[in-house]
């Protein structure tokens, strides 16, 4: 279980860092940037394994009926936002290489038709999917509860992993914009929401998050999301005039 959730938050980690070393951007291999290689090719085969890990060690466990779903249904939905989610990279992937090459003619159609993918629909798919596979591991461990609860050593590291992976995550959405608009606001609603439900559901159900450790993780990831968004949001208020400052609330509370 342990394993899972440290191949998660080093997927979220190496993959920021990844991004952020030019010397993988520039070398090149197949015409292809070794980072987006790692990305395409690397990257979701980790993730595939730390949620491998995880799931297979919550069905190991007892059953207790909590909540009337069936493990299978859940699990179908789940792979299904990772079907999802590898399409969303893969758009991504290729819709980066040729922008890398069509960058130059920005006022043609073949450059605004790539954008199209390479921007929001390729991010929405990556975001959003990873966000609904999160939400839903929860609710399968609901019905699968450890039988003793954690130590605080392994709370300790389940809350580190997640802060890791959360604050990995969302760093990735303000490469593409720095405003709160664009990619950020839904998504920062989407997550705000998806954390709320899941507090909402342990908390009516009195449940302990010591006895599910994968929960755990993952409403720290979201606690930690949320937290990174209203943080980047007041550091950028905090360094903008006052003039921008009317126009950057203006922005936050428009639809």
């Amino acid at each position: 279980m342990l394993t899972g959730i440290i191949i998660i938050a080093a997927v979220g980690l190496l993959s920021i860092l990844s991004h952020r070393r030019s010397r993988l951007e520039n070398k090149i291999y197949k015409n292809v940037p070794l980072n987006d290689w790692l990305t395409v090719l690397v990257f979701p085969v980790l993730f595939y394994l730390g949620w491998f890990f995880m799931v297979k060690n919550i069905l190991f466990r007892a059953k207790v009926d909590i909540l009337p779903f069936g493990d299978f249904d859940i699990l179908a939905i789940t792979i299904l936002f990772g079907v999802y989610g590898f399409v969303g990279v893969a758009i991504h992937f290729t819709g980066k290489i040729l922008w890398r090459y069509l960058k130059g003619g920005r006022r043609t159609m073949a450059y605004k038709v790539n954008e199209m993918f390479h921007g929001k629909l390729s991010h929405y798919l990556v975001y959003l999917s990873l966000a609904f596979i999160g939400f839903l591991i929860p609710i399968l461990e609901i019905n699968h509860p450890l039988i003793l609860p954690l130590t605080n050593l392994y709370v300790f590291l389940i809350i580190i992993a997640g802060t890791v992976f959360g604050m990995s995550g969302i760093r990735a959405v303000f490469y593409t914009n720095e405003w709160f608009g664009g990619y950020n606001k839904p998504i920062f609603f989407i997550f705000s929401i998806l954390l709320l439900i899941l507090v909402a559901l342990f908390r009516n159900l009195g449940l302990r998050l010591d006895v599910y450790p994968v929960s755990l993780f993952i409403i720290t990831i979201f606690t930690s999301g949320v937290l990174t968004f209203l943080a980047r949001q007041f550091f950028i208020f905090s360094k903008l005039g006052n003039r921008r400052k009317l126009r950057f609330i203006a922005k936050i509370l428009s639809a």
